[in-house]
């Protein structure tokens, strides 16, 4: 468990070398009958009815809930250490242990807690391989990719979507198409547009897969639909449209029309972290192309938003819209509104 206060970002082999590591070690036999007390299957299917609301809290309000979640997998690791259980619970309640950390991983992440976040995707690892859920090490896999990418530090970025891509060869459809976008951050990041058009023709494949195959996609990956797919592929082609410029006028054409709908969701959508997100990165996409009239209005759109969701990185999204905007302040009066708000409704820092 997490105890320390703050940790410093690792990167390298440090980072690299477990996600590579896990791949080549057989889970071990998860069952204990040494505990003081029985887990039972009801106590087992609370934990992941907990476990599903620690992820919709995340989709909701980004990372407020931290501490409930912390709380949470504090208990599971508790029944893992402590009880007796078979190995099909034993599993059951380590896949619960993963999930939970990369939930707990996330939400640092959104927080800029980075060192943190990375501590809990590691653990978040060692709990899947206990699981044998090599889907769910995926997942996390791909989100220590773009956090890595986040972070500018492209080797372990790549390294860890191909760990991600490795990890998933043999999990349900929806999980490779996750596992596909998520990707395409990376590649888009090192401006490799091949290599972001090859993810996301794949990720598309795997999603119509998928919706034939309803029955095999995880729970914890239900949300996975064109939709988020979408989002995902926008933000990478308005980090494309920045390292090739002379595609910017097609790349962002393609982004807008991709991150419109998530953008646009209205105030009942569970996704408000997710649309605020979004709508900043739709809003940087028309800074880019000089649509300064559609750049503003998603730009308020967006900022309406923020007082519902927990997100330094929504915030630091923002700033950065604010400063895209603020050189052509002084000559288009609804931008230097905009930036006036941004200057009055920010947080500080």
């Amino acid at each position: 468990m997490l105890t320390r206060r703050r940790f410093t970002v690792i990167s390298g082999a440090l980072l690299t070398r477990p996600a590579w590591q896990w791949l080549d070690h057989s889970p071990p036999a998860m069952a204990s009958t040494s505990g003081t007390g029985r887990v039972s299957g009801a106590v087992v299917a609370l934990v992941e009815d907990i476990v599903t609301q620690a992820q919709q809290l995340d989709d909701q309000q980004g990372g407020a809930a931290a501490t409930f979640v912390a709380d949470q997998l504090n208990c599971v690791g508790r029944m893992l250490r402590n009880e007796s259980y078979d190995a099909t619970t034993g599993q059951r309640l380590c896949a619960a242990l993963a999930q939970l950390a990369q939930t707990a991983g996330f939400m640092a992440f959104d927080t800029q807690r980075d060192g943190e976040a990375q501590r809990w995707y590691l653990a978040g690892l060692h709990a899947a391989q206990a699981a044998d859920d090599r889907a769910l090490a995926a997942s996390i896999l791909g989100l220590m990719s773009n956090q890595a990418t986040t972070l500018g530090k492209m080797d372990d970025a790549l390294q860890l979507a191909s760990a991600a891509h490795e990890a998933c060869a043999d999990a349900p459809a929806a999980v490779k198409a996750l596992i596909a976008a998520r990707s395409g951050l990376a590649f888009s990041a090192a401006g490799d547009l091949t290599s972001f058009r090859r993810a996301r023709d794949h990720a598309l494949t795997m999603l119509d897969r998928a919706q034939e195959q309803p029955d095999r996609t995880p729970r914890w990956a239900s949300y996975v639909n064109r939709t988020e797919l979408d989002a995902i592929a926008g933000r990478s082609l308005v980090a494309l449209a920045r390292r090739i410029p002379a595609r910017r006028t097609q790349l962002l054409l393609e982004a807008e029309a991709l991150l419109r709908d998530r953008a646009l969701v209205d105030a009942s959508s569970p996704y408000q972290r997710s649309a605020l997100r979004h709508g900043a990165w739709l809003s940087l996409a028309y800074t880019q192309a000089g649509d300064f009239d559609q750049a503003v209005t998603m730009g308020r759109r967006t900022l309406a938003r923020l007082p519902t969701v927990t997100s330094v990185r929504c915030v630091g999204l923002l700033r950065r819209l604010r400063e895209d905007l603020r050189p052509n302040a002084h000559r288009v009066p609804a931008v230097r509104d905009l930036v006036a708000d941004f200057d009055r409704q920010l947080p500080s820092g």
